[in-house]
């Protein structure tokens, strides 16, 4: 550092010998490492202390009113860390020992030195530099540490304090001291953490309250993606016959028949409104599932009645494999429902366009299993949805969410089943839903204890 650039140490010299006094001041004033002050009497540099404390002095043993070591004594109770060099024209052996032990740095002894003096007194303008640099940054550290939302305090291996910020001293008093262990106060949660090294221990107390209001807002926001891609499925049937009836001529012999199907569609969707009301009526909350002997057939055939306006809308064939028997799986009946509504839902919107495209929906009973396969003609997935297709918000579909697969595998997994997606590039998507099958093995405990109840399974 040049130096112009070096900031001045600020230096009392005490010495009531007027001619050394005026030449001391002389001879260092010339010196830009410091800034000096003389006194010919204790009492004026006392005085002097409340406006501009020293960082070092230069104090005569033998001075009038108090003698140097004395004024050493009254410096330290204003500036502890302040820097002194007694000098005296009547040294002795005893002097030296005297002023190091009562916190001076050297002793010179009269006719003074210059050299010497001078090296003396730069060394010691360095620390005092140091030392005033230090002290700005713990006081920036201090007032960091303070402006935390945390707790934080620093204590040895004997549990005595060596710092702490306001909260951290208040959460030590009030014996909050046990790591991992959550804690309520004025409306904040915090979580203790405790880290050593050597004799050090730094207690933690971090701040969780905006964490996990951003977490409960992030399961908000989740539950309402999830709602808001779950309702439009039973809307898009009951807009599509609501548009289809009003494009029809009252007079037409065929209104009638359609009034009665889209009466008894409306119906059946307003109630699959009502359930996925009750099924997200607890944000971030399952809902436990009923599980039960539930008939696969019927449950296909209501769904691709609803979704009939849709897919001719869409120039969608639907199409199901006629079944030989009643196929019943162990499973929710409105879970089910909403699991394959989704699947053969995607599949006419992915055949949509396509000359005499088709979804088709097979039942099969597999022994102890029972697979319902859903298979549509769009082509397959594009490759990046198909190296992942639960990934959420991944989607190509224009106003997509990107959560209806993983809403599926969801439901089927807690139906304890699974969803299979095989993607055949060029041809389409085959879904295959595997669960247990019906007859009242392997039903879950909060679906036995539900029945019991006779509560309702839909």
């Amino acid at each position: 550092m040049e130096e112009s650039e070096v900031q001045p140490a600020r230096l009392y010299i005490v010495e009531d010998d007027d001619r050394t006094r005026e030449e001391l001041a002389r001879i260092l004033g010339r010196h830009r490492e410091f800034e000096v002050h003389s006194f010919a009497a204790p009492s004026e540099a006392l005085r002097a202390l409340d406006e501009a404390p020293p960082e070092m002095a230069l104090l005569d043993l033998r001075l009038p009113e108090m003698d140097g070591l004395s004024l050493l004594g009254r410096l330290q109770a204003k500036v502890p860390d302040v820097m002194a060099i007694i000098m005296t024209g009547y040294g002795d052996a005893a002097s030296p020992r005297m002023a190091r032990e009562r916190g001076a740095v050297d002793f010179v002894e009269k006719p003074l030195d210059l050299p010497y003096l001078l090296v003396s007194l730069r060394q010691q303008a360095r620390e005092a530099r140091l030392r005033k640099n230090l002290r700005a940054s713990a006081d920036l550290f201090t007032r960091l540490v303070e402006l935390l939302p945390d707790g934080i305090l620093m204590g040895d291996a004997a549990g005595r304090v060596l710092f702490a910020n306001s909260l951290g001293r208040t959460l030590w008093e009030e014996d909050f001291r046990e790591p991992g262990a959550r804690l309520t106060r004025g409306g904040r949660v915090f979580v203790l953490e405790r880290y050593a090294s050597g004799d050090r221990v730094l207690w933690h107390w971090v701040d969780l309250t905006q964490a996990l209001e951003m977490e409960r807002l992030a399961g908000y926001r989740e539950m309402a993606r999830l709602l808001a891609h779950e309702i439009r499925n039973p809307l898009t049937p009951m807009r599509l016959w609501i548009q289809e009836l009003s494009a029809m001529n009252p007079a037409d012999p065929e209104y009638v028949r359609a009034s009665a199907d889209a009466h008894r569609v409306l119906l059946q969707q307003v109630d699959r409104m009502a359930a996925l009301a009750e099924r997200f009526r607890a944000l971030g909350q399952e809902l436990p599932l009923a599980l039960g002997p539930v008939d696969v057939g019927a449950v296909v055939a209501e769904l691709l009645a609803a979704l009939l306006p849709f897919a001719a809308q869409s120039r969608v064939r639907l199409s199901c494999e006629p079944l030989r028997n009643a196929v019943k799986a162990e499973a929710d009946e409105g879970a089910l429902y909403q699991l394959l509504f989704n699947l053969v839902r995607n599949g006419v919107e992915a055949t949509a366009g396509r000359p005499q495209g088709t979804v088709t929906v097979r039942v099969n009973g597999e022994g102890s299993q029972v697979a319902v396969e859903v298979e549509d003609q769009g082509g397959g997935f594009p490759p990046e949805i198909a190296a992942a297709p639960f990934t959420p918000y991944l989607t190509t579909k224009e106003g997509g969410t990107g959560l209806g697969l993983l809403v599926c595998r969801e439901l089927a997994r807690r139906m304890g089943g699974e969803l299979i997606l095989q993607s055949r590039q060029g041809t389409g998507v085959l879904a295959r839903v595997l669960l247990r099958a019906g007859g009242g093995e392997g039903v879950s405990e909060e679906g036995r204890v539900k029945r019991e109840e006779g509560k309702p399974t839909r």
